[in-house]
């Protein structure tokens, strides 16, 4: 696995520098020396805040600034291929049709604009009535979508009424206490619990922002733990160390009551094979992470690298859910994955 990101990391970096030079190049191509050093500053800028995350707005605003441009130029590389194939030639510029495309594609999947609502449903004799739950991950606020997400997904509370809503992390696009704004219309909504674990995201190079998020938006953060509602008992983890430790360390860490007749859920980042849970009272496991791959040529790589990668599996009593997110990471567009949110339907049998 070490050796795949030693191959993977620079391959990445020299394609980044590659489509950022010809991006210049293609529209700047009276002189090579004016794109190419360019290229070189935007190259260093973007992964030095990929690397270091700086806090400063500026900092954050470069971050912003490169990857769009990183992710706009992968796509005309894209699109002058096709173009140059097909040879489209009409009165006015194919270039242009080409652009209008992207831009209304990746304004499209930037910013999720239209979010689709998957319904899991699950027949237990473990409870007395009916239960709804909200499944919703990454919302990944940051300058640009600021509270966008956050007010579509309270809309979706206050239309589906959920008992309670687990929002599977990452809540912030990196830890920024200006982000944390953004959180502050989830404290409107009432009578329903709202529960959230951190992850990799909200806590990467910076562990103490993420402790004011309660105060300031109502969110309930778990951290390792778990907590009772009727009859039903979810349990926390926060699984960044199952990379090097085994599923039994991690479980081992939390405190959790073993009663079989409670309808368990377990709440974790990275998918777990449910054979790995045979020994634990666990009746659903919901994760993300897989971001099912965003593009849809990662998808096999995601099935690889991970013990699930999207949607709906069982193995004996016990079921597990992986859902495909809300917004996007890091390269702001999707193809053929779409937004959603998962409402958990647990009905009595």
């Amino acid at each position: 696995m070490r050796m795949f990101w030693l191959v993977l990391i620079p391959f990445c970096i020299c394609m980044f520098f590659y489509v950022i030079w010809r991006f210049f190049v293609i529209f700047w191509n009276d002189s090579k020396l004016i794109p190419l050093i360019i290229s070189i500053i935007l190259a260093i800028l973007v992964m030095w805040t990929f690397m270091y995350q700086w806090d400063s707005k500026i900092m954050d605003i470069i971050w912003t600034i490169g990857s769009r441009i990183f992710v706009l130029g992968f796509l005309l590389m894209i699109f002058l291929f096709i173009e140059n194939i097909i040879h489209i030639w009409y009165k006015i510029n194919p270039r242009i049709i080409v652009w209008i495309i992207v831009f209304i594609f990746w304004l499209w999947t930037y910013f999720a604009l239209h979010t689709k609502i998957k319904n899991l449903n699950i027949e237990t004799d473990k409870i007395e009535n009916d239960v709804k739950i909200l499944l919703v991950s990454d919302i990944h606020t940051e300058n640009i979508t600021q509270d966008f997400h956050v007010k579509k997904i309270i809309k979706t509370i206050e239309k589906e009424k959920p008992d309670f809503v687990i929002i599977a992390w990452d809540l912030m696009n990196k830890p920024n206490y200006g982000y944390i704004d953004f959180l502050k219309p989830f404290k409107s909504v009432k009578d329903t619990p709202i529960f959230a674990v951190e992850w990799n995201h909200d806590v990467m190079w910076n562990t103490t922002i993420v402790q004011s998020i309660p105060d300031k938006s109502g969110i309930r953060i778990l951290n390792n733990e778990s907590v009772k509602i009727a009859w039903i008992q979810v349990i926390w983890i926060i699984d960044k160390s199952l990379w090097w430790n085994s599923v039994e360390q991690i479980m081992n860490q939390v405190e959790f009551d073993d009663n079989q007749d409670l309808f368990n859920i377990l709440v974790t980042h990275q998918p777990i094979w449910l054979d790995k849970l045979q020994d634990y009272p666990i009746d659903l496991e919901v994760a993300w992470h897989t971001h099912r791959g965003q593009f849809y040529w990662m998808r096999k790589v995601v099935e690889w690298m991970n013990d699930y990668a999207y949607w709906e599996y069982k193995l004996w009593d016990k079921t597990a859910f992986v859902t495909q997110w809300i917004w996007t990471w890091w390269l702001p567009f999707r193809l053929w994955t779409q937004s959603e949110m998962v409402i958990i339907n647990l009905k009595k049998k």
